[in-house]
């Protein structure tokens, strides 16, 4: 049992290691005590952003609606973690848009850290004791299946503009994955200089 549960603690796991490595305390300062270009990598703040959209979009739509059904206090727990999430996703989409080195990226970076770590540990002493304590064995199957099929058609980049309504994501979720991936393609080719 807790296979729901386990493929959260594994994206959870990757996410506090990412935070780690963005957020390492690296001085800001060059060696004339002005400000330092940025120091924060951008390949790690995009993998951030990556997993971090991908894995919320998944949330929304499986584990919310079963901490809803499942938990006597479900709604107010889904509510809570939504909330912290769509906080969350501005700051992503704050942080997607500035450049890697531009003013304000390291700031951001740290507000998108600081909401993140708050919402993972409010799912992992919050939320998941109860969700844990309330699925039955076909549940925990039925949802950790449906966990791994909403990670493979998230998102990867933010789109806070999209609804946390389950129906809505299912609908338009793919598509806009298909789009974030052509995307994603795109950048990878461009980085490599074969436009």
């Amino acid at each position: 049992m807790n296979r729901l549960v386990n493929l959260l603690r594994e994206d959870h796991d990757a996410l506090w290691r990412l935070l780690d490595d963005v957020t390492d305390d690296t001085d800001t300062t060059d060696a004339t005590g002005g400000p330092a270009r940025d120091p924060v990598p951008r390949r790690p703040a995009r993998r951030l952003v990556a997993l971090l959209s991908a894995h919320e979009l998944a949330e929304e739509r499986v584990v919310w609606p079963a901490v809803r059904r499942l938990c006597e206090d479900g709604d107010a727990l889904a509510r809570t973690a939504l909330s912290q999430e769509d906080e969350a996703k501005r700051a992503l989409r704050a942080l997607a848009r500035l450049p890697s080195g531009g003013p304000g990226f390291t700031a951001c970076l740290r507000t998108l850290a600081g909401l993140t770590r708050a919402h993972l540990t409010y799912e992992q002493e919050q939320v998941w004791p109860r969700l844990e304590s309330r699925l039955t064995e076909r549940d925990d199957a039925t949802l950790a299946r449906r966990w791994r099929a909403a990670r493979r058609r998230a998102p990867t980049r933010p789109h806070p503009w999209l609804p946390a309504r389950p129906a809505v994501l299912g609908t338009v979720g793919p598509a806009v994955a298909a789009l974030d991936r052509a995307r994603d393609a795109l950048r990878a080719r461009t980085a490599a200089g074969r436009t």
